[in-house]
């Protein structure tokens, strides 16, 4: 009887397990269907757009974008010493910051790879999804080259097994890629936004080529495709006001801003508001709307080079406020560009979008490109002057003549990249102009005297370059000269 009741039970657990065990759908999309339709695009390109937050204006790739120049310090040690190390070039190969931008910015290579690669010839709009793919992983690639060297040249949504171990591409193959890229979404890119705010524009391609250029020294097609953003001077415009550039009211307006990041207060969509202000702004006022993390201000260099009547320094900088207690308190210097002035934020909740390329810095660009010509006619030297005054006018600044050392290449050179530090300060220009123009090794040393001296670095940095990744090392300070790094 005992034998018959095991028997029985034991058949009866079998088919419960059985049952069990078999698989239910809950989901019909697989890698082969997910993209049929122009639904599933859609949900893929957000996928794509949304790493721009991880990869270019978080905490770890704001410090990583920053640090390390005149531009820049570490006022604290939030996350241990890393920002002090990196500000240092102390840092190692594994240093884990470093790993979370390069990943955040791989994942945004691998997520267009999928719409490039996986989207289907009669999805609908399919070549728009495509161009804003191509555009993306251009803009990724850029960042990825210009911080780390020659990475890994991914360019398909799968990957075999058998090839996990990648070998870093060349500088110029990841540079001929990114011009592969931003071309074809030139191309195919509308000149304005065809669906919701945010998405990229045949301008933002153009911004991007300009910007790809001139950091490779072209300036002749750098100068082209500042021209063609600029056009007939009603693309695009200066905000009379500067602070309007990071007000959240002027949001996607198409006015200054030719490419946002997109930010959305948490409170509104989960993990999208803007963490700009906290890592910015001070500890000394803690438990009022100005709480801040205070991990990075400006070098004294900075804050002090300000011309006595430029009206960005008080719109850029914070340091006096009212703390919890109603105390007026003073401090270091802070960011105060990505505070929403009007309404304030709880602390990692920004509703402010983060400007990856605006009118300003093209005007710069251009400016740059054609005092980069082996010869400039007239006309061209009236237009590269202009393109400085322009932005000199908005700060409430005086014109600069040419006359002096501005009339010189190398005069008008260190005169334009002040005013791309005073202008573009702590949206991730500085170290890519002092590394395009040669200065970074020359300005650092002046400017920031706690620094270490760059060439006693070799060692470490030689050993560093083996690793996986070495970051600012193979590209920045092969181009600052430092001839015994290989």
């Amino acid at each position: 009887m005992k034998n018959i009741l095991f028997i029985s039970l034991l058949s009866f657990m079998m088919c419960s397990c059985a049952d069990f065990l078999d698989e239910k759908t809950y989901s019909q999309l697989t890698p082969e269907n997910a993209y049929l339709s122009k639904e599933g695009a859609n949900k893929a390109m957000n996928g794509a757009y949304a790493m721009l937050q991880d990869g270019f204006d978080y905490k770890f790739s704001i410090g990583v974008g920053i640090l390390g120049t005149d531009e820049a310090t570490s006022y604290n040690d939030t996350y241990g010493d890393h920002e002090i190390l990196l500000d240092k070039y102390t840092y190692s190969s594994e240093y884990d910051i470093f790993q979370a931008v390069y990943i955040d910015l791989f994942e945004g290579v691998k997520r267009c790879n999928v719409i490039v690669d996986l989207l289907p010839d009669d999805v609908e709009d399919r070549e728009l999804f495509v161009a804003q793919a191509k555009f993306l992983r251009g803009t990724y690639y850029f960042e990825l080259v210009n911080l780390f060297g020659g990475v890994p040249l991914w360019l398909s949504a799968s990957a075999d097994k058998d090839n996990l171990k990648k070998p870093r591409a060349s500088v110029d193959e990841i540079y001929t890629q990114i011009e592969q890229d931003l071309l074809a979404a030139e191309e195919d890119l509308p000149l304005v936004n065809v669906w919701e705010e945010g998405r990229a524009t045949k301008y933002a391609a153009q911004a991007m080529l300009a910007r790809m250029y001139l950091q490779k020294h072209d300036y002749e097609n750098a100068l082209k495709y500042c021209n063609l953003v600029i056009g007939d001077g009603n693309n695009f415009h200066l905000y009379n006001n500067y602070a309007d550039i990071y007000d959240p009211a002027n949001k996607n307006q198409g006015y200054e801003n030719i490419f946002e990041i997109q930010h959305r207060a948490s409170l509104k969509s989960e993990d999208e508001g803007s963490t700009s202000t906290d890592f910015f702004l001070p500890i000394e006022l803690q438990g009022t709307i100005y709480t801040g993390w205070a991990m990075y201000g400006p070098t004294d260099y900075l804050y002090n080079s300000y011309e006595p009547n430029d009206k960005r320094k008080a719109i850029t900088y914070i340091t006096s406020g009212v703390n919890s207690a109603g105390q007026t308190v003073t401090f270091k210097p802070h960011c105060f560009k990505y505070y929403n002035r009007t309404e304030g934020f709880p602390v990692n909740d920004g509703e402010q979008n983060f400007p990856l390329i605006r009118y300003a810095d093209v005007l710069l660009m251009k400016a740059e490109a054609i005092n980069g010509l082996p010869t400039e006619n007239g006309q061209q030297t009236k237009e590269k002057f202009q393109c400085l005054n322009d932005v000199r006018s908005r700060a409430g600044l005086d014109a600069i003549e040419n006359t002096g050392e501005n009339a010189t290449k190398e005069g008008f050179l260190e005169t334009l990249l002040e005013e791309r530090l005073h202008e573009l300060c702590f949206e991730k220009s500085r170290r890519k102009d002092l590394i395009r123009n040669n200065k970074l090794q020359s300005y650092v040393a002046a400017r920031k005297p706690d620094r270490p001296d760059l060439t006693k670095q070799k060692n470490t940095i030689r050993c560093r370059l083996r690793q996986l990744m070495p970051i600012l090392c193979s590209n920045n300070f092969r181009d600052i000269k430092l001839t015994s790094i290989k």
